[in-house]
């Protein structure tokens, strides 16, 4: 045996003797690593995949520059900080000039080829960039409707009726705004563009895009260029996803989502620590006689409190490494979700993302709450008198102040309330750390909610393909919904007919109003945004469901509404309310909902404005151009398909950040409270080893046991709710209230989870050592330590 020279040679040899408690300590540990280093790494992941994402959509540039001549334009390209700049014009942006390829409005951009480096929608996958005057790159939707490949020429008529014609360079990928609005897109270099187009252009639509180095302040870079080119700071705008990512933005509002951040942080630390305090505190108690026996031999408080330490540290050494490993695991998980969830975004990130400064935060946090953590334990074994071990009272018990409660409760459930209760310090770390979990949970859900605000989930009615009515009249046939309805690559037809801007009066209170009608499956979706009153009688014809104009005007159920349509006034009653984040509504207006027949009733028009169809996942972009020839010439095809895609990519990448903390938070929670419970009994397994020798049975010490752990847990609840509830109010208020104005609801669904979660691990928590106490004999339990 290898001779033992001081106090802290102790330690792996108690870690062998005491197999079962270390376990228990380093899984504690294990679980607060994770805890920390997982919920940092899926942070750091997710802001990884939106920065991506950010990029993919929106382009990798900081800020453009509106308003500036070529000197200026020069001057900027020059500064250090300065890593790229690209110039960009644009013609018919808003497709109402008249610059048309095939009788199709064609938006006309110039640019510098650098530019295709900061934005992806400016690449050319097919082709090369434009060189010479007389080249030019269209979007794929000309070579898929036009027939035009590479080396073809391409006609491009002005207002005025020039003609222009231009060679096929490339092919760059559709932008979901000209899919949608039915159109066509040309890229020409920006020596091209000045020559026939820049005399058109408006000023605003000359712009300098420039992206920073990400280690310079950027907002300063800003304000210096603005305040050097003589030009005003609003004229310059941010990529504002990509550098609150960065953490560089000034918007007021996204620097709150930091401070956001960096609370919910600290309550993940805090969870952390009460979780590895509460398990070292129970171990420590459970050797009272052994550090008593340390006194007696010599060591001091001071080296008492190292060897706590130490061996705290030594536990770090096989706990922190695999709550690391399973952190990992879990953004490999992350990581594999997003690629299958949405290809589109994220099927180029690495299958095995490995985050670097979340495994470096979760290492040095873990460290850092050990030691915290042991800190209380030490002080608290330092105290051990010689004379404790000594005498042979060291243990779990304390003095009582006052005997059990057996008025109230049979006398195993009044012992078990009474050992729960018997040490303040061990019950506020118990409960704390069951409450913290309660605290994390109810402070994170808030996020879903503003997931929901910010990116808004594809609602089910959301069209794959719309056709539109060119003139926004009733002018597109029913016929047309009734026989795509046979089409196999429809899911779903359905139809809508609108009147625009109908003069509507209600008491003396004029306004405008547009009506708008529904279908069965648009009444249907409908009912989850349904807030007052009955959707039943609009959809039979009886009345018209409002959508509120403005927060200083709504309407009442049962309100009478004039409308004059057609030179005659007609009377409608308003039967309920919708939500008005489903549509959109500009200030003293507001869409009322009504039925087919009450429409033509009210109006006398039968077809549609607008018949939208739901794909099945078969469909292919033949499918589509059938479609598109059907509809013919008179109408405006949108094509929604790629922004469904840019949705859906964004949401779920969302969501499954939030909901994965989520569920860490709940499993961390489960074991936890599982963990705890198991190290208690066996902190007291002499005490029970004594009642058993006295006559008590082990059903009522199974009970006694239950009543324990329902008592911490009560109280956690108790704690856990009263400040979880408290800071879930903050957050919302900070996240969501303070930006759009949507009031704080008390969070029913969250908290029945969470409590359900931590309620169902203290019944699963008894079981283990209930299953200990019926196993172990008499003799046994009284010798163990």
């Amino acid at each position: 045996m290898r001779e033992m020279k001081r106090y802290l040679d102790l330690i792996p040899i108690s870690a062998r003797q005491r197999k079962r408690q270390s376990r228990m300590t380093r899984l504690c540990i294990i679980l607060a690593v994770f805890l920390v280093a997982s919920i940092f790494s899926m942070a750091d992941m997710e802001i990884q995949a939106q920065i991506y994402r950010t990029i993919q959509d929106y382009g990798s540039w900081h800020a453009v520059f509106r308003g500036l001549d070529e000197e200026q334009v020069r001057l900027v390209g020059e500064r250090a900080e300065v890593e790229s700049s690209a110039r960009y014009a644009v013609t018919n942006y808003r497709m109402d000039q008249g610059y048309t390829v095939e009788g199709k409005e064609t938006v006309i951009c110039g640019f510098d080829e650098s530019f295709e480096e900061m934005l992806v929608q400016a690449d050319v996958p097919e082709g090369h960039f434009p060189v010479n005057e007389t080249e030019a790159v269209f979007t794929r939707s000309v070579k898929r409707q036009l027939g035009v490949d590479l080396g073809d020429t391409v006609t491009l008529v002005t207002p005025d009726g020039q003609k222009i014609e231009f060679t096929v360079s490339g092919f760059a990928s559709d932008t979901s705004l000209i899919t949608s609005e039915d159109a066509f897109g040309m890229f020409l270099n920006m020596e091209t563009y000045a020559e026939y187009f820049m005399d058109a252009t408006q000023e605003k639509d000359f712009e300098l895009y420039v992206e920073f180095s990400p280690y310079c302040n950027i907002q300063k870079t800003i304000s210096d260029i603005c305040e050097q080119t003589g030009i005003s700071r609003d004229s310059a705008q941010e990529n504002t996803q990509l550098m609150t990512l960065m953490f560089q933005t000034g918007d007021s509002q996204m620097q709150q989502l930091y401070v956001v951040a960096a609370m919910l942080s600290v309550l993940v630390m805090a969870a952390g620590i009460l979780m590895i305090s509460s398990s070292m505190n129970s171990n420590v108690s459970q050797r009272t006689r052994f550090f008593g026996m340390m006194r007696c031999l010599g060591a001091d408080t001071k080296q008492v409190r190292q060897y706590v330490g130490r061996e705290a540290l030594n536990w770090c050494r096989s706990a922190i490494p695999l709550g690391l490993i399973l952190s990992l695991l879990m953004v490999w998980v992350l990581c594999a979700v997003l690629r299958f969830l949405s290809p589109y975004y994220f099927g180029d990130m690495p299958a095995f993302g490995i985050s670097i400064p979340g495994l470096i935060a979760g290492a040095a946090v873990g460290i850092v709450t050990v030691l915290l953590a042991a800190r209380s334990p030490a002080k608290q074994a330092a105290k051990v008198s010689p004379l404790t071990a000594v005498s042979g009272n060291g243990g779990t018990t304390h003095a009582a102040r006052k005997a059990a409660n057996t008025r109230l409760f049979h006398v195993e459930t009044a012992l078990g309330i009474h050992h729960a209760s018997g040490s303040r310090k061990n019950f506020l770390l118990m409960a704390g750390s069951f409450a913290f979990s309660i605290i994390l949970f109810l402070s994170f859900s808030p996020a879903i909610d503003f997931m929901n605000h910010a990116l808004r989930p594809l609602q089910p009615s959301a069209s794959d393909l719309s056709i539109i009515s060119q003139d926004n009249t009733c002018s597109v046939s029913k016929d047309l919904a009734e026989e795509l309805e046979k089409d196999p690559a429809v899911e779903k037809v359905y139809g809508r007919s609108y009147a625009y801007s109908v003069p509507a009066r209600s008491g003396e209170e004029s306004f405008k109003v547009q009506l708008i009608s529904y279908e069965e499956d648009q009444f249907d979706w409908a009912r989850a945004d349904l807030t007052e009153g009955s959707l039943e009688e609009a959809e039979k014809g009886e009345g018209v469901l409002a959508v509120y104009m403005n927060a200083k005007r709504g309407f009442d159920v049962g309100e009478e509404l004039t409308l004059e349509i057609g030179g005659q006034e007609k009377t409608v009653k308003v039967s309920g309310h919708l939500a008005e984040s489903m549509f959109d509504v500009t200030d003293e207006s507001a869409n009322l909902i009504c039925s087919e027949e009450l429409f033509r009733e009210l109006t006398g028009e039968a077809d549609y404005t607008i018949i939208d169809l739901q794909f099945n996942s078969k469909v292919t972009d033949q499918d589509v151009e059938e479609i598109r020839e059907l509809a013919g010439e008179n109408v405006t095809v949108s094509d929604n398909r790629m922004s469904n895609s840019e949705v859906k990519g964004g949401y779920y990448s969302f969501a499954l950040f939030l909901y994965g903390f989520l569920a860490v938070i709940a499993l961390i929670s489960v074991f936890n409270i599982i963990n705890s419970i198991s190290m208690s009994v066996s902190a007291r397994i002499r005490e029970y080893g004594a009642m058993r020798a006295i006559g008590m049975g082990s059903r009522q010490m199974i009970r006694m046991v239950a009543a324990e752990a329902a008592t911490y847990v009560a109280w956690g609840i108790l704690f856990g709710c009263s400040a979880g509830l408290f800071l879930n109010y903050k957050v919302y208020d900070i996240l969501i209230t303070g930006r759009w104005g949507t009031p704080w609801y008390f969070p029913a669904g969250a908290l029945a989870e969470i409590l359900a979660a931590v309620i169902l691990a203290a019944v699963a928590a008894v079981h283990g050592p209930a299953k200990r106490i019926r196993e172990m004999s008499i003799v046994d339990t009284i010798s163990a330590l």
